[in-house]
């Protein structure tokens, strides 16, 4: 298996899982396109994103935040928009929406000078009760209840939506269950994962146990990235393979008559190409 590269976080994740993510920022959009690799080509010195997603109209940054989003934050929120409008692929602007675990929803206008205001979304910890998420799951995975796509996917972000819950600990359980379902589809589980990584990167204090996550987090994803590419490559070989048994046939029929058609009676066929009259009966009546 190859090493977990971070360009694997969020490939192949299905148009519904970011429909639901998209509901969560309060978006709609026939477009919906996950950066990437070139998420991962901004310069993670200055500013490392969480998700960029390119909409209809707009480039939209998500971040996941645990602190107040004071004019410390609005300053370098300010850099990552500069930072991501550089380093677009297409026209539209670039906007930022901020999951935060300690303030409710509401909108920051940060005045950059006399002229010019900065503004964006707070989707705040009143937007979900990410305890109640947590339990929830807790106990339909402890009774072996199904758990729908979007509960996996809600229950991916509830440790970042707890007012007075431990953070850590939350990331903790959720990874835990996260690794152990398994009537999820990979698209669902390989946003899911991805969240947690971020996660677990943005908000794990001791190295040791973030490396462990993180190492678990990426050898399921890349697991399903490859198991991915590889049933792509058998699908390919297959296509390619029912398309020659088509041609080969389709051939043999215009061989067979063509030879017809220039007087030969079907037992000549036959002697000449080694065809079974049956096939060269059953091809001519469908001439």
């Amino acid at each position: 298996m190859a090493h977990f590269q971070e360009d694997m976080i969020f490939k192949d994740v299905g148009e519904e899982e970011t429909d639901f993510i998209l509901k969560f920022v309060n978006r709609n959009s026939a477009v919906k396109k996950i950066w990437t690799k070139e998420l991962r080509q901004l310069d993670p010195s200055t500013y490392r994103p969480d998700f960029i997603i390119e909409l209809d109209d707009e480039n939209l940054i998500i971040e996941f935040q645990s602190t107040d989003t004071d004019d410390d934050f609005s300053q370098r929120a300010l850099v990552y928009v500069a930072i991501a409008n550089l380093r677009k692929k297409n026209d539209k602007e670039v906007n930022l929406a901020v999951v935060s675990t300690s303030e409710e929803s509401k909108v920051v206008r940060y005045r950059i000078n006399k002229s010019s205001i900065f503004g964006y979304e707070i989707i705040g910890n009143n937007t979900f009760d990410g305890e109640k998420i947590i339990n929830e799951i807790e106990d339909k995975f402890e009774r072996s209840d199904e758990i729908s796509r979007e509960e996996t996917i809600c229950f991916s972000l509830a440790p970042l939506m707890t007012k007075n819950g431990n953070l850590e600990k939350n990331l903790l359980k959720a990874v835990d269950i996260l690794i152990k379902l398994e009537e999820i589809p990979d698209s669902t589980k390989n946003l899911c994962y991805g969240i947690e990584w971020l996660l677990v990167d943005k908000y794990v204090k001791d190295d040791k146990l973030r490396t462990l996550l993180q190492d678990v987090l990426g050898e399921r994803m890349t697991a399903i990235y490859e198991y991915g590419e590889r049933k792509e490559k058998e699908g390919k070989k297959q296509g390619l393979e029912q398309g020659l048994e088509q041609g080969l046939e389709q051939g043999k029929k215009e061989v067979i008559i063509s030879l017809y058609e220039s007087g030969m009676s079907t037992e000549e066929i036959s002697h000449r190409t080694n065809i079974s009259i049956d096939v060269i009966e059953k091809f001519l009546g469908q001439h």
